[in-house]
């Protein structure tokens, strides 16, 4: 997995002392056409035979048998397979997934007061992102935070996770609620004080 922008290593698994005549890297798209080659790894070397245009200087070979590929596209996502040869006959393959995921947008929480008595207050919370991208969406509580309890008398969310209703909320319960949003690469947070807007006045 890799981040947009960011980089990735591909470590072929070679035991230590063995010799290696040379190496070859290949690539299967994931989003567009046909798979090609990526480079053949000889002398310390790295030979592009593949379309240079594409990866342009964005790969090299680190410790002498790690594929490392920079400045990550979304289009970088895939299947990368390696070939080493010990000898002009005896060679293993490896493969290496990536997918490349955006950075998660940062969440703004929007709020809206239900009713407000001196017994409590009840509040909807709406945990909102820009963009369409897969996401998750979690709810935590206090500071430090920590996952929202169990407790269906005081909080309920939603089934996609975006809304959280607060039930009589009072000042002996957190009064921070927390929104993150994650994927598997990156994660974001957004909180807001429910004193800001139940406390009695």
């Amino acid at each position: 997995m890799g981040i947009l922008g960011g980089s990735v290593l591909f470590p072929a698994n070679v035991s230590q002392g063995i010799t290696v005549e040379k190496i070859e890297w290949d690539f299967r798209p994931q989003r567009r056409g046909m798979g090609y080659c990526l480079g053949e790894f000889r002398h310390g070397k790295l030979q592009h035979s593949g379309p240079t245009d594409w990866f342009e200087q964005r790969l090299d070979v680190v410790k002498g048998t790690t594929l490392r590929l920079k400045d990550l596209e979304l289009d970088d996502g895939g299947i990368y397979n390696t070939r080493i040869w010990f000898t002009k006959t005896q060679f293993q393959e490896q493969c290496f997934i990536l997918t490349v995921y955006e950075p998660v947008p940062t969440p703004q929480i929007h709020h809206q007061v239900e009713s407000k008595t001196p017994g409590g207050c009840n509040v909807t919370l709406r945990c909102h992102t820009p963009g369409r991208e897969e996401i998750s969406i979690s709810w935590e509580t206090g500071d430090p935070h920590r996952a929202l309890g169990k407790s269906v008398n005081h909080y309920q969310v939603s089934d996609n996770g975006r809304e959280l209703r607060v039930f009589s909320w009072n000042s002996s319960f957190d009064s921070k609620f927390t929104c993150l949003v994650s994927n598997p690469v990156d994660q974001k947070r957004a909180s807001f004080d429910l004193l800001s807007i139940c406390q009695s006045e």
